[in-house]
């Protein structure tokens, strides 16, 4: 078993290992200022795109050293800096690149992206228009010279989230998608090259409200920005003038980058889960209570301490293989784009499923340390959250493909083993939802869909990706008794179908998950190891050492201060319980 654990799971070394040991990433000091803290972000973004050094090219082709940047574990040390990140090169660049590639003069300003000596946004979602994005109104006029008037006609046209204000020290730029306005005729939404700020103050005619920071997560700054009359060069423009003949499909070619970073912000999950299993199971094992012989117990010795660790492990290796397969696929220039939009939208539903229900439960699973921020588990739950609407609200996304796919517009791949437990789920959610959709009479849009079929969506793409990831690790070859653990928690998180459709019962499915459990346990410190999480972990709980050397550092308040609790006594300290206190 070892030996195959180490053929399949070992981790290559990550060109990050260096950077995640040095003083730029260690633990932020609450105490500093938001500005101050909100730099820290900005250079650590600007260290990591540095040490991956992508190309243009690396980008707009999808190559793996795109993904791999994604997946990196560098990701949980800071999520703000991998927010950063993803915008500046997946949406920023990817939207710019295509154009630069045949327009010279846009390649300057792409170059400094790339080397991230301007920091570049991407502005598509409105106050009023968040998964209403096609609605946007913000609008950019052209002008009788060539130019074009940039503006927000009212709050609800206001650009809402991406990270706009005058922080960072460095320029700002942003992809700014608008309503392409030529003699009052409205002819789709565009992206635009917009100018923002110098790293100090905000550009002419550009205004950003700055929101407070979001819970458990380093500061960014997210903000509501807004454009009065700003007036861009021709050269602004990234594509034509002329209306489109489809302007729904213009829209989606507009913003192809938000399918691909659907896909790309979901593996930021691997990474998260990775480094979140490593400090709960190292913590489990080092962590004691006292057993019925009166000697220390660790807590890992608990089954109900086991489950959690062993199933976030299993669902680590198994997705990994996952991402990777869907980023084959995704990639390919063949696919229909529909699909290519379906394979991304699966993904991501199954990778937010299983990480957040994963890192609660380790969370819990720590008792009050699992509260703490530098415990590095709650706070990767809370950067989840916003991976689970980013690029997509996870819910809008499987309402739409599930809608799309009940009604035959297109199909996702197929599975590998038509027999297989979770395969035989998938066909039996899809039979059920179908049966619900010819029984109605109505169309995908009645009120009766919205009833009865709209709440059988998410589970029915969540079946799906539970297929899809099992076919993936088969392929990669996966160790079979990690296979048969994740199986074992799709079973259980849709117990009932299996009891009523699969012949199985309550006590055979908990059966079956106790017998893989019980296979992987005796590895459980080499599949702690094989995350390669510990080089990123700065989490204290995880060993002995690095537990007291955090409670050296805390702040220590000592003093002489004598209170009277109850009158006529006195409370003091003997010599000997002068070492103790400290």
């Amino acid at each position: 078993m070892a030996q195959i654990f180490q053929e399949h799971l070992e981790p290559n070394v990550p060109s990050t290992l260096a950077l995640a040991s040095s003083d730029l990433f260690k633990i932020v000091d609450k105490n500093l200022d938001i500005n101050t803290r909100a730099q820290i972000v900005y250079d650590r973004a600007r260290a990591v795109s540095r040490t991956f050094g992508l190309t243009p090219e690396d980008i707009v082709y999808l190559r793996p050293k795109f993904w791999a940047l994604h997946t990196d574990l560098i990701a949980p040390k800071d999520g703000a800096a991998m927010t950063l990140i993803t915008i500046q090169y997946n949406l920023a660049a990817g939207t710019l690149a295509p154009h630069a590639f045949k327009r010279p003069e846009l390649r300057p300003l792409l170059q400094q992206i790339m080397d991230f000596d301007v920091s570049a946004q991407y502005l598509l979602s409105e106050v009023g228009h968040g998964l209403d994005s096609p609605h946007l109104e913000t609008t950019a006029t052209l002008q009788a010279d060539g130019s074009f008037i940039l503006n927000t006609p009212n709050p609800n046209a206001a650009k809402w989230m991406p990270p706009t204000g005058p922080f960072g020290n460095m320029p700002r730029i942003a992809l700014v998608m608008a309503r392409l306005i030529v003699s009052g005729e409205d002819r789709g939404v565009r992206p635009f090259v917009v100018a923002l700020g110098n790293g100090k103050e905000m550009c002419k005619g550009v205004s950003a409200k700055v929101m407070p920071t979001r819970a458990g997560a380093n500061p960014v700054d997210h903000a509501i920005t807004y454009f009065d009359h700003v007036h861009l060069p021709k050269e602004a423009l990234l594509g034509s003038t002329e209306k489109p003949h489809d302007l729904r499909q213009n829209f989606l070619d507009v913003i192809w980058r938000v399918g691909v970073g659907s896909l790309a912000l979901s593996n930021l999950t691997i990474a998260a889960l990775r480094a979140s299993v490593y400090v709960a199971g190292k913590y489990s094992i080092r962590r004691t209570v006292t057993g019925t012989d009166g000697k220390p117990l660790p807590i890992i010795a608990f089954r109900t301490q086991q489950l959690p660790i062993l199933h976030t492990l299993a669902q680590t290796f198994v997705l990994d293989a996952y991402g990777k397969d869907a980023a084959v696929r995704f990639g390919s220039p063949d696919l229909d784009p529909r699909v290519r939009h379906g394979i991304a939208a699966t993904l991501k539903a199954v990778m937010v499923q299983h990480c957040q229900s994963d890192l609660y439960s380790l969370a819990e699973r720590c008792g009050a340390q699992g509260l703490f921020e530098h415990n590095q588990i709650i706070q990767s739950q809370l950067e989840m959250r916003g991976v689970a609407i980013a690029e997509g609200d996870v819910l809008a996304l499987c309402i739409r493909l599930a809608s799309e796919l009940l009604i035959g517009r297109y199909e996702l791949p197929e599975a590998a083993d038509p027999n297989s437990l979770l395969a035989r789920h998938e066909a039996g959610l899809f039979e059920e939802a179908r049966t619900v959709v010819m029984g109605l009479g109505a169309g995908h849009r009645s009120e009766a869909f919205n009833r009865l079929v709209l709440p059988l969506c998410q589970p029915l793409i969540e079946g799906i990706g539970h297929r899809m990831a099992y076919d993936a690790a088969v392929k990669a070859r996966v160790p079979q008794p990690i296979i048969n653990l994740y199986v074992a928690n799709a079973v259980k998180h849709d117990a009932s179908w299996y009891v009523e459709h699969a012949a199985l019962t309550r006590r055979h499915i908990a059966e079956i998950e106790d017998k893989a459990t019980s296979a992987l346990l005796p590895q459980l410190d080499e599949l702690l190891e094989a995350t390669g999480a510990a080089p990123y972990c700065h989490a204290p709980i995880v060993s002995d050492q690095t537990w007291k050397a955090f409670v050296d550092d805390l702040p220590h308040f000592g003093g002489n201060a004598v209170v009277t609790t109850i009158p006529g006594t006195v409370q003091g300290v003997t010599e000997a319980s002068t070492s103790a206190r400290l």
